[in-house]
């Protein structure tokens, strides 16, 4: 393999060689000068890195390498000729993302316990649960120049893992936005951004290893249930914890996050698409209140049911006296598979359907599965403000 360095741009290209198909041999001629034939493979490369420099140079466009965990990155042909690696592209997502992450402080040590990102220009920060657990007090540190301020805990919910924190006296600041996370698929890869203060790294990569995971998660609230969650390939660095997740196009699809399942480490992200709602409800009342059924559950994945039988939704664990599913004769050990016509599946779990397509009073039909039947009961639904473990 043979390669050459574009003039100026410190990177290289690989010239791979063309194997054409032998075609018959042709008679013996008079014998010619020794003057070379170029190889059809070098007169190809030739015009490929003529027009690869021609577009760089038309486009304005400096290529950079990243080396992120040994990964081997695909490249893109983008219009006007230009070939661009994915390890670019990361490199755009992460440096337009930086000025909007900032990292979290929460006792008297300068140690960052996680990081957050910015959803308004006045100051509130997205972050997980796990960061702001048990906080003294709160500083957050911007990216620019390290400043720090004081900072407050607005609200949290501990069904999707998400937590407000709002930033004390500033204005103008730039942002990110939740972004939808319904279209990521296994293999992806992803861009881990934190804080300032990361003492390991505040950019990484990622890949989707798992979607629509529900688990038993202690990430400093004790045990709770998590669901709808996006695993990742690789740890989350502690000081980056509680950053966005981005796809290669900017795009917030996750607020990263780590803790143990099973006495096992496990680093995940909370999926964007589940928080959007509960987060403007958290700005605007500094509460959250749900959608309730009066029970405790536990969600059944596919593969659960899979292989031990029975259907995907949520199994009733204990019915609260007096609550909607006690009225309505239901009773622990019931499925719920379906309100009205939202069925409940991996990607569509209980506690975010009632969080993101219900509310409280709500008239509902609610289809349950019982030692292999089917039921159905109508109830309204009640308000709630969901504890943590």
């Amino acid at each position: 393999m043979r390669r050459r360095q574009l003039h100026g741009s410190g990177a290289w290209i690989d010239l791979s060689l063309v194997t054409e198909a032998a075609g018959p041999e042709s008679p013996p001629g008079p014998r010619r000068s020794r003057s070379r034939t170029v190889p059809l493979s070098v007169y190809l490369a030739s015009v490929l890195v003529a027009v690869i420099v021609g577009g760089v140079v038309a486009a304005g466009v400096t290529l950079g390498i990243l080396h992120l965990q040994g990964r081997n990155l695909q490249h893109v042909d983008l219009a006007g000729g230009v070939t661009v690696s994915e390890s670019s592209a990361a490199i755009s997502v992460a440096q337009n993302a930086q000025p909007a992450v900032v990292s979290i402080l929460t006792g008297k040590s300068n140690q960052p316990m996680g990081s957050g990102f910015l959803v308004s220009s006045d100051g509130y920060v997205v972050t997980n649960v796990g960061v702001v657990a048990n906080a003294q007090q709160l500083t957050v540190v911007l990216p620019n120049g390290y400043a720090r301020h004081d900072a407050q805990l607005v609200g949290y919910d501990c069904g999707t893992g998400v937590a407000l924190v709002k930033i004390n006296g500033v204005s103008g600041l730039p942002t990110l936005g939740l972004g939808d996370s319904s279209g990521l698929s296994l293999g992806q890869d992803l861009v881990v951004v934190g804080g300032p203060l990361t003492p390991e790294g505040s950019v990484s990569m990622a890949m989707v290893s798992a979607l629509h995971r529900t688990m038993v998660v202690n990430a400093g609230l004790g045990d709770g249930q998590l669901s709808d969650l996006i695993l990742l390939d690789a740890p989350i660095a502690a000081g980056n914890q509680g950053g966005p997740l981005l796809d290669l196009t900017g795009q917030v699809v996750g607020v990263t996050m780590d803790g143990t399942s099973d006495g096992r480490s496990v680093a995940f992200a909370l999926a964007a698409s589940d928080l959007t709602q509960v987060v403007q409800q958290i700005e605007q009342t500094g509460t959250v209140v749900v959608a309730s059924l009066g029970a405790q559950t536990q969600e059944v994945s596919s593969a659960d049911a899979a292989l031990n039988g029975g259907v995907p939704g949520a199994r009733i664990v204990s019915v609260s006296p007096g609550g909607p599913l006690a009225q309505a004769g239901l009773k622990p050990g019931d499925v719920i598979t379906q309100i009205d016509d939202v069925r409940l599946d991996d990607a569509h779990p209980l506690v975010q359907v009632l969080r993101s397509q219900f509310s409280p009073d709500q008239r509902v039909t609610v289809t349950y599965w019982r030692a292999g039947t089917t039921g159905q009961v109508e109830l309204t639904l009640t308000g709630e403000q969901p504890s943590c473990p």
